[in-house]
């Protein structure tokens, strides 16, 4: 029995484990039927008896078709009357796991067909006066059920479910009469389904289901659908950054790069902290006074990000670029954005970071990121990027 046990604990594990791969919904079934004994006592003298039972099904268990049932009953067997040579009446009670296949599933009525493995305790109540003395009364087996069902959904919560089995037994002794067959019965069981739970399917296995991943638009069969290096489950519970944009803050470093150095994926001023040698970060927030290479106070909170990255990463030097709008004459704004340069370089030396570190360029109107076209696009143009050299 301690086989057939692990036997049942590892199926059952296996069809756990592959719940994400399709969609899978757990039922409590509770139902009661009637039994009959196979070839236990004359065939005209058996009776039909009552047959009350519980199970647990789990749909789609291994892949689309297959289900897993844990299943006990109780019943009895026997014969109307106890005092002849193979008259008798027995308790049973059985657990076992079965698998059941559903070759069609498009439709509210689902038959299949099962078999399955398990033990049955039994309890011999009444013998005749003349039974084998060499027979226990008691004891546990293997229990052997196999047969087939049909399943009813009335909803996504309820359904009825009718399966007819034959259970074989490994033992003689459910009835008084030794004939070197092994015992066995029939059995009909009627049961209502009610679904405790639904496993929606998560096909690339990131966290979020197929239907949640359809209704925000990322790759269900793809983790990463931005290539930010973030699970898409990651990035809408746990970080709440943006599964279709590898850069969410805009800040020019990957969310996935970011988190994985300790900055903040929601905060483009930060991302300082991320970038790699030979990459620009363009400090988009980063004010002057008007026409003057003075840092406005705002500003020097953008600039703490690159101070501390700057503390953290002690080999690490920059080369920052200033860059203006097309507006006045380019001589000026050469000018000016090599004066802000030097400005920010001169903030950074005055926090403690040495000034073999920074090295400062302007480049005038010369890089334009967009046209200078509106005003908007004209402050976006007006910026301080920062080139990580070693």
């Amino acid at each position: 029995m301690k086989k057939v046990m692990l036997i049942i604990i590892a199926m059952f594990m296996l069809s756990m484990n592959n719940i994400l791969a399709s969609d899978t919904d757990l039922f409590f079934g509770l139902g009661a039927g009637v039994t009959r004994g196979m070839n236990e006592g004359i065939p005209e003298e058996r009776m039909i008896g009552p047959v009350i039972g519980a199970n647990l099904l789990l749909t789609n268990s291994f892949v689309n078709g297959f289900a897993s049932e844990f299943s006990v009953n109780y019943f009895t067997n026997g014969t109307e009357e106890y005092n002849g040579f193979s008259q008798y009446e027995t308790t049973h009670i059985t657990f076992d796991l079965r698998l059941r296949y559903y070759p069609w599933q498009e439709s509210a009525w689902q038959p299949y067909a099962f078999a399955g493995i398990g033990g049955i305790s039994y309890s011999v109540d009444e013998n005749p006066p003349n039974y084998d003395p060499g027979s226990e009364t008691s004891g546990v087996s293997l229990h052997i059920p196999v047969g087939a069902g049909l399943t009813y959904f009335f909803n996504e919560t309820f359904g009825m479910d009718l399966n007819l089995s034959a259970n074989a037994t490994g033992t003689d002794n459910l009835n008084p009469v030794w004939d070197d067959i092994n015992d066995a019965n029939w059995m009909g069981k009627l049961s209502v389904l009610y679904r405790i739970v639904r496993f929606e399917k998560d096909s690339d296995g990131d966290g979020l289901t197929d239907k949640e991943e359809l209704e925000i638009g990322t790759d269900p069969n793809n983790p990463d659908t931005d290539g930010d290096g973030l699970y898409d489950g990651q990035e809408v519970m746990e970080y709440k950054t943006d599964p279709l944009d590898p850069d969410t803050d805009g800040g020019g470093v990957k969310d996935g790069i970011e988190v994985l150095n300790g900055a903040d994926p929601l905060d483009g001023d930060d991302d300082i902290l991320s970038i790699g040698v030979g990459e620009k970060l363009i400090l988009k927030n980063i004010e002057f006074d008007v026409a003057k290479t003075t840092i406005t106070k705002k500003s020097e909170r953008i600039l703490g990000f690159a101070e501390r990255a700057l503390k953290t990463a002690k080999n690490m030097e920059i080369l920052i670029v200033g860059h203006t709008d097309n507006t006045g004459s380019l001589e000026n704004n050469i000018t000016l954005s090599e004066g802000r340069a030097e400005a920010v370089k001169a903030w950074l030396v005055s926090k403690g970071i040495e000034a073999t570190r920074l090295t400062t360029k302007g480049e005038g109107p010369n890089q334009p990121i967009v046209p200078n076209t509106t005003d908007a696009n004209k402050q976006k143009n007006r910026r301080v990027e920062f080139v990580r050299t070693k």
